[in-house]
């Protein structure tokens, strides 16, 4: 097996560097260290893959998160566009590998990904995308007001402490509210990011009309990353099934439109993923078709490839890799 990307610690010093054989010597190291997962590449299957956000970038960001230093967390949300901005690819294909510990700073920094793909694709402007931006990383900061047991209670939240959840886009923007740094339009933003189309959300039970476009597109977003991620209280969604629950709530949470681009960006069997086929046969997904996600290469057990947007007679049933 071969590492795809560049494994770093918490102080963003290189462990191992990207396309390293992983000798037991090595797996043994890692399986003692507090990591998730590992993206890797077998053998016979090593293609070239660059992520969209460096691994530096989000170490960065989760460590300005941590320490509340918010002109850091600006200036890597303006690096986060500008890396986005450089990509190859905006396709997002791979499988949040985060820790308990960093959850609430690496969500962010997902959901800061997610929503400036997001702005790109629906055309804004490299200084709306930058505002967007500081929204998305910041929009979970009023968490840190909520107490600590309450955000990691693995059982479900009594009535006073899910209301107590529910004040955390107020606590943000009155966090930022004397912080010029950050636009009004970003606090805005963070203030309503729990809003429904229907005006069901929170804090202010606002309508489709009322809610500013940068909360809508954070709103899919955060709620996107937060179902295919692992939390003590609840399993990881795969991602196709999260996919559908945007689907299925588009207009009554999310703006319909926004959903619909998402699903262009966002692969719904991502890479290295195991999935049953229509003829009983079990696969790995090994490529993503950029004209259709839902379609995409994977190799057979016999190793033989088969690009299902090639052989539409063939389609993928279910996923079968364990996400918990």
């Amino acid at each position: 097996m071969v590492l795809v990307y560049t494994l770093y610690d918490n102080n963003e010093k290189v462990l191992l560097k990207a396309n390293r054989k992983l000798t037991q010597n090595y797996i043994n190291r890692i399986q003692q260290m507090d990591i998730m997962g590992l993206y890797v590449f077998e053998d016979d299957e090593i293609e070239e893959h660059t992520p969209i956000v460096s691994e530096q970038t989000r170490l960065k960001a989760i460590k300005s998160l941590k320490r509340l230093n918010i002109d850091d967390c600006i200036y890597i949300a303006n690096n986060i566009v500008e890396e986005i901005r450089e990509s190859d690819s905006m396709i997002v294909e791979t499988i949040n590998l985060s820790t308990y510990d960093n959850y609430t700073y690496s969500h962010s920094v997902n959901v800061d990904m997610l929503s400036v793909i997001l702005g790109v694709a629906c055309g804004l402007r490299d200084d709306e995308l930058r505002k967007l931006s500081q929204a998305a990383l910041l929009h979970d900061i009023g968490k840190t007001c909520v107490p600590i047991e309450i955000i990691n209670k693995p059982g479900r939240l009594t009535e006073e402490e899910y209301a107590e959840v529910k004040n955390h886009p107020r606590y943000g923007y009155n966090m930022l509210r004397d912080n010029y740094e950050v636009s009004s339009v970003a606090r805005n933003a963070i203030l309503s990011h729990h809003e429904n189309e229907d005006g069901s959300g929170y804090p202010r039970g606002l309508t489709s009309e009322k809610i500013h476009l940068f909360a809508k597109i954070i709103h899919v977003a955060d709620v996107y990353d937060a179902l295919t991620t692992k939390r003590v209280y609840k399993e990881a969604m795969n991602p196709a099934d999260a996919l559908e629950y945007l689907m299925g709530n588009a207009e009554r949470m999310f703006d319909k439109d926004l959903v619909a681009t998402f699903m262009e960006y966002v692969a719904p069997y991502p890479l290295g993923v195991q999935v049953e086929l229509s003829t009983g046969q079990k696969a790995i997904v090994v490529k993503n078709n950029r004209s259709m996600l839902s379609r995409p290469v994977v190799r057979l057990d016999s190793g033989t490839r088969v690009d299902l947007l090639e052989r539409l007679d063939i389609t993928i049933v279910k996923m079968l890799t364990d996400f918990n």
